[in-house]
């Protein structure tokens, strides 16, 4: 059963094994039982095309993509327009693509797995296992 939408950071993380340790913490989710945003993709491959190795980065990329379920995006598009709308009134916006990653994960009712906690817990209503 699908639980969790992983954050670009906290996949970053694992792939990276930094901080030490991550990659266990991960195994123990459970491939199965997490996703990623089509936004993660998406941003990971803006991370490969910029590198040094951008072609040994982008197969990294594409062999993980081969094992873990990517989650449309545009299911959220509504929820997360109205929690711009909510968080710019309020004064505190987020960046769109963080915007979209946790509210794909509420639109789905799944818990966020990241590292950027301080921007995700304004969306209202967002289950987060935090990755500090």
């Amino acid at each position: 059963m699908i639980t969790y939408v992983l954050d670009t950071n906290v996949l970053v993380d694992v792939l990276r094994d930094k901080p030490q340790g991550v990659r266990e913490r991960f195994q123990k989710l459970g491939i199965d039982n997490c996703v990623v945003s089509d936004i993660t993709v998406y941003e990971l491959y803006t991370g490969a095309a910029a590198s040094k190795d951008s072609d040994k980065n982008k197969e990294v990329i594409e062999h993980v993509f081969d094992k873990l379920a990517v989650i449309p995006a545009s299911d959220a598009y509504w929820t997360a327009a109205r929690e711009k709308v909510r968080l710019t009134q309020m004064g505190v916006p987020i960046e769109d693509k963080d915007l979209l990653i946790g509210c794909t994960a509420l639109e789905y009712g799944l818990t966020l797995v990241t590292g950027n906690v301080r921007h995700m817990e304004r969306i209202q209503g967002l289950n987060i296992e935090p990755w500090n």
